[in-house]
Order: structure tokens, then sequence, then C-alpha cells
């Protein structure tokens, strides 16, 4: 028997959602990947720092984040922003980590946030989710599927210094030591990367 790759999901919110919570953990189920499930309660007092530092945001494959977690008057940080701006802070950190944005204002297809179901509705939590949340994170699985694969490429590939490719498969493996990187080495790792496409 094959065994499958292990994939981390992580939801973050502060106020759990019980739908969101509830088909992630018991219904969403992947047939190539063994995907393993994690929420993160997000405390508002401790700032949007401690999501940064948490070991179970580092070691996340693919991220579901609310929209509206960091605009709450809970919130002890230099001003508010939207759980699609975090988005692009937790790249910068974690650029292999997929993130998802979900929002009970509906969807915004211009930063690609996705709804939340609303009750009421003629079909169920269950039903929405399947139909709306699991097609996109089997896309945010593949493309970290798609990065392992290139980073095994790149470490057998003798031609590229091996500080840069232990850099970028730890970054891969949410280990962050981006910040001792030069310019230089950043861009001799984007040409190693477009050289291999």
């Amino acid at each position: 028997m094959m065994i499958k790759e292990k994939i981390n999901l992580v939801y973050i919110d502060d106020e759990r959602d019980e739908a969101i919570s509830a088909y992630l953990e018991e219904d969403y189920k992947s047939d190539k990947y063994d995907v393993e499930y994690h929420e993160i309660a997000f405390e508002g007092d401790k700032g949007y720092e401690s999501l940064l530092d948490s070991p179970e945001v580092a070691s996340a494959n693919v991220i579901l984040i609310d929209s509206r977690l960091f605009e709450n008057d809970s919130i002890k940080c230099k001003g508010k922003f939207s759980g699609e701006e975090f988005r692009m802070i937790l790249r910068k950190v974690f650029p292999f980590i997929e993130v998802l944005v979900i929002s009970q204002n509906g969807e915004n297809k211009d930063f690609e946030i996705i709804p939340k179901y609303r009750s009421g509705s003629s079909e169920t939590s269950k039903e929405y989710y399947e139909n709306v949340l699991k097609n996109k994170i089997d896309e945010s699985i593949k493309r970290v599927i798609t990065f392992r694969n290139i980073s095994k490429k790149l470490e057998s590939n003798k031609g590229i210094e091996k500080f840069l490719v232990e850099k970028t498969v730890d970054s891969l493996n949410g280990i962050n030591d981006y910040e001792d990187l030069s310019k230089e080495d950043i861009d001799k790792l984007i040409a190693a990367f477009q050289s291999m496409e």
C-alpha cells in the first residue's frame, strides 16, 4: 500500500464557526492525501504576532482564516487589518503556505474571499461547503504538492548552492530563516527556479 503524503490543514478564527469546523473536521476528505486538521482559537489580546510565532501555523500547508479576524476591538496591534491583508503578511514569512480567506460578508472575487454558509439556505452547511470550499482546498493542496515536487528536484540539482536549496526546503517545511538571505541570494534562487520550468 502506498503511503499518502501528509497535509496540515489549519482553521483560524476568534469565534469558531461550528459549520466550518464540523465540515473540516468530519466531512472534508481527500482520496490522495492524508489531511490532518487543526484549529487555532485566535486570542486578540495577543496580537497577530502570536500567529506568526505559532508552531501550528509554521507547520501548516493550507490555512483557512476569517476575513474579520483582526478587525474586532480586542486586537492589540497598531491598526486593524483584514484576513486578506494578513494573508500577504503570512506569505512574506511563510511563502509556501496556502491561505484561504472566508467571510460572512459574502464573496469578493477581487480578493479571493470565500463566502460563509448562511442559514436559511436551500442546502445544508455540509452541502454548501462541499460545493464551495472543497475545490478551493483541493486546489491549494495541489499547489503545496507541486512545491514539494519542485523542492525534490531542486535538492537533486547539483548546479545550485546547497545553502540556497536548504533555505528553500526549510521554508517549505515551515522553518523560517529567510531574513539572512541577501537580495543576491534571492535573485539566484529565482533564476534557479525559472531555469527549471
